[in-house]
């Protein structure tokens, strides 16, 4: 199997980040290179800004290596190398692309893609998986990684720390609970 294009690599990269990370599409826009440390179990991706932040202080966020085809780290160095954004740059991740003769390439201009630019990307990438795209916006990688964690018993402070919610009430709005976990209260009650 090739390859995958830059192309794909870029919005592979950014919703396995995004999924990974619980970011919100605005705190993933921001990325630039240097908010990104790699290690060798993992990633570290600084939060500059993001609206939970009542101190404006930023959060650094550890995402594993999972060692998957779908590891997010993999994905993500795959595609800096791909995209040529060396580790002294000072380049924002979620850029727009350009076609050339070998395909495609990171536009020169330093900004990062607009919100409905990411959002045509993911309806393009997700719509052949899923009955009706108009069901699922780019919120979905946030409140699926939160639903993800949770089902997965992972404990609600290490999660919500991870997504960085404020409160409890905000954070149990994102997870959707697996009908499995539902059913356990009621065949619990020794009936």
């Amino acid at each position: 199997m090739a390859d995958p294009s830059l192309y794909d690599l870029r919005i592979m990269s950014m919703c396995l980040l995004a999924f990974a990370g619980f970011l919100r599409s605005a705190e993933l826009l921001q990325i630039t290179r240097p908010d990104i440390v790699f290690y060798d179990a993992h990633v570290m991706v600084f939060i500059e800004h993001s609206k939970t932040d009542v101190y404006r202080d930023g959060a650094w966020l550890a995402i594993g290596r999972t060692n998957t085809k779908l590891c997010p780290v993999v994905c993500l160095e795959k595609y800096l190398n791909s995209a040529e954004i060396s580790l002294d740059s000072s380049e924002y991740i979620c850029r727009d692309l350009s076609k050339c003769i070998a395909g495609h390439k990171l536009r020169n201009i330093n900004v990062p893609m607009t919100y409905s630019r990411l959002r045509e990307l993911f309806i393009e990438a997700f719509t052949p998986f899923v009955d009706n795209i108009k069901h699922y916006g780019l919120h979905i990688l946030r409140s699926g990684g939160a639903s993800a964690a949770a089902n997965n018993g992972i404990p609600d402070r290490m999660f919500k720390r991870h997504g960085r919610w404020r409160s409890e009430k905000a954070k149990d709005g994102y997870v959707k609970d697996d009908l499995q976990f539902r059913l356990i209260v009621s065949l619990s009650l020794g009936l």
